[in-house]
């Protein structure tokens, strides 16, 4: 099988997922394994997880033997681990198309230590994901077939009426693609979602799902969507200066009221906080799939972090068609944020990460709101 070509979507590490050229074990190491986060470090340490290996992912930078691991890096510790590690990461390699480094010490010259507070335990994953109205058809099958065929990420569909009866707390993530939750999410089914989150569940939205959640009914996402003329949308417009008549009712949807400019589809470029786990992986920048009329503020710092805003007005465009007003209502505005509730988070995307499985920079996105949000 040919090695995968990067497709659109770029700056990512990106390693190819097919058999590569590796030996049959790793050289001993006295303390740990490392791997630094990609799409193929990422597929195989889902399948370690799996497996029942112990992994862990480092939330900062570090210089360890004399070179320079970024953060989100995959690191298997000896101990704790089964005699055979480094024979199985040495299969997983080879299927996935990685590379690990042995570790004999696990003090660094520079940046966080291997057993510091700054390295969060990973698990495997108890992913539910809505299906059926009024998710998207498009959405859900894209996000499920990422994360099961991609990443080997096992995945639990259930449907929306199916969903309202499921018991939360057994799983760690609720993936909603897509789609209007506002009259299959309300009243006591809305409250057992927000206790979940509380409780540390994560919540990942995609789309128009995200603008639900920033909705006032669900009041899960204090990154508002805008209107037309940059206000969030129910606000109330601030009062003139002088007393005007009433508007006839035929003209009471003032312009400013609208939606912002629709993109009919274009690639537009997010800059990423690489401070941010969400962004492990990437060096500082993917270019996204943009269609609909979303914008979001971004989170103001007492309420989250914005872990992707779009880039300047100048530079936004990286292939499409973006109308001019478009183009700066979407400038600087959030592509990817997280917000903590309680315990738990909601990790909000703009757009969908899995539009139609082209993207693999977004697709790690994803991939790691799913698997490292919950170590967060």
């Amino acid at each position: 099988m040919p090695a995968a070509t990067p497709r659109p979507g770029r700056r990512v590490r990106y390693d190819p997922q097919a058999p590569a050229a590796a030996p049959e074990s790793l050289p001993p190491a006295r303390v740990a394994y490392l791997a630094p986060w990609g799409l193929g470090t990422a597929a195989a340490t889902v399948a370690a997880l799996a497996e029942g290996l112990q992994a862990q992912v480092a939330e900062r930078p570090f210089r360890l033997a004399g070179r320079e691991w970024p953060a989100g890096t995959a690191i298997f510790r000896v101990a704790g681990n089964p005699p055979d590690l480094a024979t199985r990461l040495a299969a997983l390699a080879r299927r996935h198309g990685t590379t690990f480094t042995a570790a004999d010490s696990g003090f660094p010259e520079s940046g966080i230590a291997l057993g510091s507070d700054r390295v969060r335990r990973l698990a495997p994953r108890r992913v539910l994901l809505a299906w059926g109205e009024p998710a998207s058809s498009l959405s859900a099958g894209a996000v499920r077939f990422v994360l099961e065929r991609r990443f080997g990420q096992a995945v639990s569909a259930v449907r929306l009426r199916a969903l309202r009866r499921a018991d939360l707390f057994r799983y760690d993530v609720l993936v909603l693609p897509a789609g209007d939750y506002a009259e299959a999410l309300t009243g006591p089914d809305l409250e057992r979602l927000r206790s979940w989150l509380r409780e540390g569940g994560t919540l990942v939205t995609l789309g128009e799902a995200s603008r639900w959640a920033a909705g006032e009914k669900a009041g899960l996402l204090a990154a508002r969507p805008e209107l037309r003329d940059g206000r969030p949308e129910g606000s109330e417009k601030p009062p003139a200066a002088s007393a005007a008549p009433a508007p006839a009712p035929e003209s009471a949807s003032a312009p400013g009221a609208e939606q912002p400019e629709e993109t009919p589809g274009a690639l537009l470029r997010v800059e990423l906080d690489p401070e941010h786990w969400l962004a492990a992986g990437s060096d500082g920048e993917v270019q996204v799939m943009v269609e609909g009329r979303r914008v979001f503020t971004p989170l103001s710092s007492d309420r989250g972090r914005n872990a992707g805003l779009y880039a300047a007005a100048e530079r936004l465009v990286a292939a499409g068609l973006v109308w001019p007003e478009a183009r700066q209502a979407l400038a600087g505005k959030a592509y990817l944020v997280e917000q903590p509730v309680g315990r738990g988070r909601v990790i909000a995307f703009a757009e969908d990460p899995a539009f139609r499985g082209m993207a693999p920079a977004t697709e790690l996105l994803l991939l790691n709101a799913v698997l490292l949000g919950p170590a967060f």
